[in-house]
């Protein structure tokens, strides 16, 4: 019986494809024996190809499923190999845990940068007498101490001058229209250990990143410089949506990694009868 030589070849070559999705020892085993039973099956005239060929892909499926499924319940019931992918899992998010935290106290640190020389020159002109209006503008590039930076709306740095109580003595920022006081709590702080860096949140939407020295002399007082924190927030959650993605990408490649090398190098633990 002559058979028609392109479609049959074309599922053999398809079907022997498919035969590598089969585990390693799986396929060293049976292959040959599924090759040549294909073959002989597609060559018996009696045979409707349609009903064989929907018949055989269903059962080539199923067997996929259900070998490879095995072939997984033995490669994560191996002690060595699963404690190997437990272990790089642990490196890697303790790795990925450090580096976010490294990068974001950095981010966060970096945006003390202009504060602590501002900080440190509002002191100084007040400790020498300097009126806080005239001190203020000193440190601020302004025309008029009436010139408020936003400090909701603004990314610029800006400074403040308090008296030893706390109260407002001048500023060259302001929020909703007024000046903000400083907490007891860091004004004592700033009194007792000369200077604090400290994450100021005058209102619930807003964050900023502040340095207040205590101003030496007789009269005493703050000198407070800031800059809103909002561009910073802002790369500390590109940081963490990035080092995440990294993180969950590592994952996939140890999982995947894993798979592979158990469907490599598997054995089948089941007895064959000869």
């Amino acid at each position: 019986m002559i058979r028609s030589f392109d479609s049959c070849q074309i599922i053999e070559q398809a079907y022997a494809l498919a035969l590598y999705l089969y585990p390693v020892w799986f396929r060293s085993r049976y292959a040959d024996a599924m090759k040549q039973s294909l073959s002989d099956a597609l060559a018996d005239p009696a045979l409707p190809k349609n009903v064989f060929l929907r018949t055989l892909l269903k059962d080539l499926v199923e067997s996929l499923i259900k070998e490879n499924l095995v072939m997984f319940r033995e490669t994560v019931s191996r002690p060595v190999l699963l404690y190997n992918a437990l272990i790089l899992m642990a490196l890697f998010t303790a790795l990925t845990l450090g580096f976010v935290i490294i990068e974001q106290s950095s981010l966060r640190q970096s945006a003390n940068d202009p504060q602590l020389g501002m900080a440190t020159d509002l002191a100084t002109w007040l400790s020498r007498g300097t009126s806080p209006a005239a001190a203020v503008l000193n440190n601020q590039t302004l025309d008029h101490i009436n010139d408020k930076t936003d400090m909701d709306a603004s990314l610029s740095s800006f400074v403040i001058a308090y008296d030893e109580q706390g109260k407002v003595l001048a500023s060259s920022a302001e929020l909703d229209g007024t000046v903000p006081p400083l907490p007891s709590g860091v004004l004592a702080f700033v009194r007792q250990h000369g200077e604090e860096r400290v994450t100021w949140a005058p209102r619930r939407d807003v964050r900023i990143a502040s340095v207040i020295r205590h101003v030496a002399g007789p009269q005493g007082g703050f000198a407070l410089a800031g800059r809103n924190l909002r561009e910073i927030e802002s790369r500390k959650d590109l940081v963490f949506k990035q080092a995440a993605l990294v993180w969950l990408g590592l994952l996939g490649i140890i999982s995947v990694g894993t798979f592979i090398f158990g469907w490599l190098s598997s054995s089948p633990k089941r007895v064959v009868a000869a």
